[in-house]
């Protein structure tokens, strides 16, 4: 775990001008995660009866992320927002120390089940919190209540990422404190101590009795080698080893019976151009085209599947399928054929047609996924380490997916 500093003041750089521009975004919008946290703010805090004297803050919060470096799992609930001032999603997670989740986000009402493991993220949801996020692509009729892979911004955090508790003790662990001092604090009718951390509107609290971490209130939760973070408040609870197997019985289910139907909404597939069909005598005919990202997405790579179906009223259809991975930015060239074999020289018109459609977990993912979630069942049961919570060989990290950043 980085160490606390025990040096007062706020840190220069990326997170002086990241608060300071939240500040500037959330006062536009008249919206924000963390706006009513101060005291006076119109949250939930009430002052004491009496004053009581601070406590010194750098112990407190090293036991306090100690602790939470050591939950089998945690629970999360409140606000999200994939970048400083941006759209606010609410959300309850539970999130086990390999960063294994399942849990719920809603965006303007509309709630989606949330499912993460092995360093892949995936919503179901109703079709209009898909089209709030504007996205589209041609299996989009797809995405209604079923499984979709999404990204980091999608959901407003990847939990996997930033809420996993030993890398959220991590990364709390690497800010510097703003007061040398702790104050007590009621918090929903608990008495805490309120930590200062360095930032505009950076803050956590912790319960006065426990020692545990209550809630975070952090302007951005930047992921250990990643440039930026969501913006989040959310109340924390320590959760036991029955809740974290519980999470991976739900995930292992999903693995085997569901996700392999799921669809991928993290790039924004379309053809380039117009496709082709070339017939030759048999008929023997050919689709090919080119297919881009048209969403223009800044990482990962998607599994997209081209299925096409020749027909002639006479002598009937045939069908061809081909299957590629296309990266973020790029292209794929996709082609496949089918032969009638019909002798003779008489000439036939063929029509065709094709589907493209997007797979959110393949065989060989799905094969990883099952093998990872028994993996890290196992080391949250016997008490796991940092080595056994960065996932298995072979797995995707959230850096290669593209979902650290929330793209």
């Amino acid at each position: 775990m980085a160490p606390v500093s025990h040096i007062r003041g706020r840190r220069s750089g990326r997170w002086a001008l990241a608060a300071a521009g939240a500040a500037l975004a959330l006062g536009v919008t008249g919206c924000s995660i963390l706006g009513d946290l101060r005291p006076g703010g119109g949250g939930e805090e009430e002052p004491t009866p009496e004053a009581a004297e601070p406590v010194e803050a750098a112990p407190l919060l090293e036991d306090a992320l100690a602790d939470l470096a050591e939950y089998p799992a945690l629970t999360a609930s409140g606000q999200v927002a994939a970048s400083v001032g941006g759209d606010v999603r609410d959300t309850s997670l539970t999130v086990t120390d390999s960063g294994a989740t399942h849990g719920t986000v809603s965006a303007n009402d509309i709630e989606g089940d949330l499912a993460a493991a092995d360093g892949k993220l995936f919503i179901r949801a109703p079709e209009d919190f898909w089209l709030d996020q504007g996205v589209f692509g041609p299996d989009f009729d797809d995405f209604d209540e079923n499984w979709v892979r999404a990204t980091g911004a999608q959901t407003g955090i990847n939990p996997s990422a930033t809420l996993a508790p030993p890398v959220l003790a991590e990364i709390l662990g690497g800010l510097e404190l703003d007061s040398e001092e702790a104050s007590e604090e009621n918090l929903d009718d608990v008495l805490t101590y309120r930590v200062d951390l360095a930032g505009e509107r950076n803050q956590l609290w912790i319960n006065a009795e426990t020692g545990q971490i209550q809630r975070i209130a952090i302007e951005e939760l930047v992921p250990p080698e990643a440039e930026s973070g969501p913006q989040v408040r959310l109340d924390l609870a320590q959760a036991d080893t029955a809740a974290a197997e519980e999470v991976y019985d739900t995930l292992t289910g999903l693995a085997e019976e569901e996700l392999t139907g799921a669809r991928d909404a993290r790039i924004e597939v379309a053809w380039d151009g117009q496709p082709a069909m070339n017939c030759e005598p048999g008929p023997n005919c050919t689709w090919s085209g080119t297919v881009r990202d048209a969403g223009g997405a800044s990482s990962g790579t998607v599994t997209v599947r081209m299925d096409v179906t020749f027909s002639n009223d006479e002598i009937g259809n045939l069908e061809c399928s081909d299957n590629g991975a296309l990266e973020a930015g790029g292209t794929l060239e996709m082609s496949c054929s089918a032969n009638y074999d019909r002798v003779g020289d008489e000439t036939y018109s063929i029509d065709g047609s094709a589907q493209l459609t997007t797979r959110g977990l393949t065989s060989d993912q799905q094969e990883a996924m099952l093998g990872a979630l028994e993996e890290q069942r196992a080391a949250t049961v016997s008490g796991g380490s940092e080595e056994e919570t960065e996932g298995t060989e072979g797995s995707e990290s959230p850096a290669e997916t593209g979902e650290t950043e929330g793209n």
